[in-house]
């Protein structure tokens, strides 16, 4: 069964005129049970990745799931 997942998931910063991509179109499933590790260099968007699947921020575009249910809905 899938705890959280997220489809499309798109974060961005900043004003029309100077936007900050944190996140892109990013899609993942996470199986209930399993343990999963986020790595990448500074700057990659791991910690506004954390912070959407936690439903402490709010992304820009997409969606996010937790156990079925739309986080942001």
């Amino acid at each position: 069964m899938n705890i959280i997942s997220c489809e499309n998931l798109t974060k961005t910063y900043g004003s029309a005129a100077a936007p900050v991509h944190a996140l892109q179109d990013v899609s993942l499933t996470f199986e209930q049970g399993s343990f999963t590790a986020i790595t990448g260099k500074s700057g990659s968007g791991k910690s506004t990745l954390l912070h959407l699947l936690s439903g402490l921020d709010r992304p820009t575009s997409g969606q996010v799931f937790y156990q079925g249910n739309n986080l942001f809905q």
